[in-house]
């Protein structure tokens, strides 16, 4: 129905007390609720007509045509019932606590995340995100490209969308396993009935990245299955051989590309015999698998034994294309990235698998085998890389851009990859840094976590000295273990220490290790340990420090000439060790050779971390081996104000040859830097490529070659004047 203007003007006068006007006129909102409000609880209201209210307001005046227009606005819409008129004024009355009209208005009415903003909307302070590249969530942060890995960082709540240095278009990944969780991951094992308490398992005790990896051995740390929790992981007479195949599910590698199979391991098993005999020639040649080696002054084929092999198997045929004897059976106590070129089996289905076999009970107490971050992907072109064609630069503190060769592969174009591995321990926030100890501060710095107790959670932490040993008069609680002299060995020096007396592995005069009895081939060796020593548990650091005092044959040798042994397979000489004895376990945790077997005469005080003993109680030896019998007439190792201690913040290196195993680009080197932990530090001199060597002289012809810089000069340059 069509309404006259009067009645168009009438209803605009009215608006704010009316829903609506017409044939079927409501009730305003307020009167409305009201009414429901004060009759719901008896149950007797009925809805009003809405003909009182239009009455009571005869005398308004009439609305001015904009108010007109909107009225009839009004009427041509819905009829909004009772039942929606009650919502609206609770949500009015609900909107009076944080009443506002701008945002600025919301400071302090709600709460907020640190990843929230506040917004005024209609009346109602309501948190929202914040805009990119702040985030709640990592799905926040897509950025819809599929070359960048989008995380929203824990800690900061930003956005972090990093590129992908080799990434292409249809890259496909056919397995990745971490080991967080704890399962195989995508992998099957298969034990032998005689493996007893050794398998795999997800294991704390290391890990590549994460917290966790996949290991292999027992709950001793070994190997050796005689050994158990219940006879204190003492050896028995009853070890059983161990091996175990470890398999990935079938995969199908695409026709036409190009995959490899990256992994990090940690390994230590029986060393090769290599190690142990001097190389020979047989004849004829020994079979794969096998080394010629001189027992007993006969060439003889030995076949090793503790070897760990990855092979790939293709319609029931495995070819090997790694072994830990490439390695020498162990990463010397560092995680190593293994790299395998896959290529050659693109277009066919295979499955990937590892393989271990001790072949006897014997010589098994070593810890054994972990896995981590293990990845089979296809790889784009720009991944393989070789001298000539060395990998970018990506950006990123935390990743090497070296070429990591693959170990199946041969030395040329392709022969290697860029992973970009980002180093062990590394970081790119706080958040990565996280132990969920809340006695911790986890900060990331420099790439280096760091997990202090928290100062200002003084019950959290308290420096003490546990155990101290000034070694002044006399060795009550130090016992010799191994002594093959009758004069030399572990005393109390007679020429004293740093401070007081001190403790020396040397001659009755402390001036010598040499011992002319035991002939030219055999050198003083001894052993000495602490008393039993608890180490501390909880939210604290322990460490072991030491003043030493080395003079040895390696005091007449630079530290750039430092190789001991200097001929692989032979014995080291002229060593000084730490060593940890935990329930007939020993291991070693600190060497000379990290000193370059020498203090040249001085003082240098020595710390070690002993956190991997938290909880328990153990014994500090100090060993000396002088390999052999000659040149032996130095002063030898002096130990002095020997202490365990609880520390509340832990330094992340001491000297340089910890960083050694630092992966660094070319004209770079680990170097200790005693606030921010191992860092590349830049090599004098060395270049990297031509461009490093610019000598900004136009008549030099500059060059870089084998990380040196040349300056050839032009000829006629300048150009003589006509």
């Amino acid at each position: 129905m069509k309404l006259p203007p009067i009645a168009l003007l009438w209803c605009g006068a009215v608006l704010m007390l009316l829903a609506g006007c017409g044939t079927d006129p409501k009730p305003a909102v307020a009167d409305a609720a009201a009414e429901v409000g004060a009759d719901t609880a008896d149950g007797s209201a009925e809805p009003d007509t809405g003909a009182d209210a239009v009455a009571s307001d005869e005398s308004a005046p009439d609305a001015d045509e904009d108010s007109s227009a909107d009225g009839a606005e009004t009427i041509d819409s819905e009829p909004v019932d009772s039942a929606d008129s009650v919502d609206t004024f609770i949500d009015t009355a609900q909107a009076d606590v944080s009443q506002c009209t701008t945002a600025t208005e919301c400071a302090g009415k709600v709460t907020l995340a640190a990843c929230q903003d506040a917004l005024c909307d209609l009346g109602v302070c309501k948190p929202i995100p914040k805009p990119f590249p702040w985030c709640c969530n990592s799905a926040a942060c897509d950025d819809k490209d599929e070359c960048t890995t989008d995380v929203c960082d824990a800690g900061t709540h930003m956005c972090k969308n990093t590129v992908d240095p080799l990434c292409c278009s249809g890259k496909k990944t056919l397995l990745k396993s971490s080991f967080e969780a704890n399962a195989l991951d995508g992998l099957k094992a298969s034990d032998a009935a005689t493996n007893g308490n050794v398998g795999w398992q997800v294991s704390t005790a290391r890990a590549h990245s994460g917290k966790s990896s996949l290991y292999f051995g027992n709950s001793c740390k070994t190997y050796d299955t005689s050994m158990t929790n219940d006879n204190d992981c003492k050896a028995g007479k009853e070890a059983q051989a161990v091996a175990t195949t470890l398999a990935s599910g079938s995969n199908f590698i695409p026709e036409g590309k190009k995959a490899h199979l990256v992994f990090w391991l940690w390994l230590d098993t029986e060393p090769p015999y290599s190690a142990q005999f001097k190389p020979a020639t047989c004849k004829p040649a020994c079979p794969q698998g096998a080394g010629c080696l001189l027992i007993n002054e006969v060439p003889q084929c030995l076949t090793e034994k503790d070897v760990l092999t990855l092979t790939v198997v293709e319609g029931g045929k495995a070819a090997q294309v790694f072994s830990s004897v490439q390695i020498g059976k162990s990463t010397k106590g560092q995680w190593q990235q293994v790299a395998i070129d896959l290529s050659e089996w693109a277009g066919k289905t295979v499955k990937v698998q590892w393989t271990f076999a001790s072949g006897s009970g014997l010589k098994n107490e070593y810890e054994g085998i972990y896995l981590d971050d293990i990845v089979w992907e296809t790889v784009c072109a720009q991944a393989y890389c070789d001298a000539s064609s060395p990998c970018k630069d990506d950006a990123n503190a935390c990743t090497a851009d070296s070429c990591s060769p693959y170990l199946n592969g041969a030395v040329g174009a392709g022969s290697g990859s860029c992973l970009y591995a980002k180093a062990s321990g590394c970081c790119d926030s706080d958040s990565d840094c996280d132990d969920t100890n809340a006695c911790t501060l986890d900060l990331c710095k420099n790439g280096q976590c760091t997990n202090n107790p928290d100062a200002a959670k003084p019950a959290c932490c308290k420096s003490a000295v546990t155990y101290y040993a000034p070694f002044d008069d006399a060795l009550t609680d130090w016992t010799t273990l191994q002594q093959n002299s009758t004069t030399v060995g572990w005393k109390l020096s007679p020429n004293g220490g740093e401070t007081g007396g001190a403790l020396v592995f040397a001659d009755e005069a402390g001036t010598s290790y040499a011992d002319s009895l035991l002939g030219e081939e055999v050198g003083a060796k001894g052993v000495v340990c602490s008393k039993l020593i608890a180490i501390k548990s909880g939210s604290v650091f322990n460490n072991l420090t030491f003043q030493l005092n080395l003079d040895t044959e390696w005091s007449l040798s630079l530290p750039a000439n430092y190789v001991n042994p200097p001929i692989a397979g032979l014995a080291k000489f002229d060593e000084f060790t730490v060593q940890v004895l935990a329930a007939t376990q020993v291991t070693t945790i600190w060497s000379s050779d990290l000193i370059y077997g020498t203090t040249k005469g001085k003082w240098k005080t020595i710390t070690v971390p002993l956190d991997g003993w938290q909880g328990q109680s153990v014994q500090v030896c100090l060993h000396f081996d002088a390999g052999d019998g000659s040149k032996n007439e130095f002063s030898g190792a002096v130990v002095d104000e020997l202490a365990v201690k609880v520390a509340c913040t832990k330094q992340l290196c001491y000297l340089d040859a910890e960083c050694a195993a630092k992966v660094c680009g070319s004209c770079h080197v680990g170097k200790c830097d005693a606030s921010n932990g191992c860092i590349c530090a830049k090599v004098a001199s060395c270049c990297a490529g031509n461009a490093d060597c610019d000598d900004k002289n136009d008549c030099t012809t500059d060059a870089c070659a084998a990380n040196l810089c040349t300056y050839t000069k032009k000829a006629d340059c300048p150009p003589k004047n006509p």
